[in-house]
């Protein structure tokens, strides 16, 4: 059970191993509809599976962050081992050991984003369902069966608990499903090529269809940096406070429920502008990203703004 606390927006205690139903739908549906890619498949699965029971067991003992991060690296390393890793630098000593690097930074970032914004009814499985939306979309133009499979199932299992999940929540995906579900995207995310002529650009779309928690993991970071609050890495891997994204939407005075509809507009508007990706050439990939940005300096500025002025009239 999760019980209130002062970090937290629920007022009653509320059963948290929602990702155990999540886990269960996704891998079955799966193995019903996807028996032919199970060889492609089986170190996603293996690799997720060891990130769920990590976050099942934070829930119900507790476990040090460090501990968490160490046992998502042994699953990032289980998926470079199946060769599931960015491919865009060159082929040589670097840029091989650059792939590994750039490949767990990013699926550990993706993980802990996701979670983090775990935090409010109904906003984690609508973000991974809008998120999915665009990946199957993209699925078919990079006619990649496999890949529309997974998506369309994490589709599924979005929307079946979102029901379950929406404002007042009869129950949370817990650190185990929202760590899943965070894992699962970053490794499905460099799994396919998503654009047809530049690898890089390939790794671009998936910056854009993630970049809220994207976005909303390196403004914490600056902030609780800036402001003293975070001193090393430890204290970084350990620190909770309400100060993600969620929780500036609601100190500005919107409700949970249009916070929670912000966020999602927010990730398809930007996420969405990634399908025009799948034929770009470099310069056009650079351009949405340089683009992304700019909204998203712009929404930081507001935030700051916001957030200034709400100190002083109090």
């Amino acid at each position: 059970m999760d019980y209130p606390a002062e970090r937290k927006v629920h007022t009653v205690p509320t059963p948290r191993w929602g990702g155990i139903a999540v886990y269960a739908g996704f891998v079955i549906s799966l193995l019903v509809v996807c028996n032919n890619y199970m060889p492609d498949l089986k170190a996603l699965l293996l690799s997720s599976t060891i990130v769920l029971v990590i976050g099942l067991l934070d829930d119900l003992v507790g476990i040090r962050a460090p501990v968490k991060l160490f046992g998502q690296f042994v699953a990032c390393v289980i998926l470079i081992i199946n060769d599931v890793q960015v491919t865009f630098l060159p082929n040589t000593w670097w840029g091989i050991e650059g792939e590994w690097i750039i490949t767990v930074v990013w699926i550990l970032g993706i993980t802990n984003a996701i979670n983090f914004l775990d935090g409010m009814d109904g906003l984690v499985p609508g973000l991974v369902a809008g998120t999915s939306i665009i990946y199957f979309t993209l699925s078919f133009l990079v006619d990649s069966p496999m890949l529309a499979y997974v998506s369309a199932a994490l589709l599924g299992v979005s929307l079946c608990f979102l029901s379950y999940n929406m404002k007042p929540a009869l129950i949370f995906l817990g650190d185990g499903g929202s760590n899943f579900l965070g894992f699962f995207l970053g490794a499905m995310s460099i799994h396919g090529t998503w654009a047809r002529h530049d690898p890089l650009v390939s790794f671009f779309i998936p910056i854009l269809i993630l970049s809220v928690p994207i976005y909303d993991m390196i403004y914490t970071t600056v902030a609780r940096v800036a402001t003293g609050k975070v001193k090393s890495v430890r204290d970084w891997l350990e620190f909770t406070g309400r100060d993600h994204i969620h929780h500036r939407l609601e100190s500005l005075g919107l409700s949970r429920s249009k916070v929670v509809a912000t966020i999602w507009v927010l990730n398809m508007a930007v996420g969405l502008g990634a399908i025009t990706l799948f034929e770009a050439r470099t310069y056009g990939g650079i351009a949405l990203i340089a683009q992304a940005t700019g909204v998203y300096t712009i929404i930081a500025l507001l935030e700051v703004l916001g957030g200034q002025k709400g100190k002083k009239s109090g």
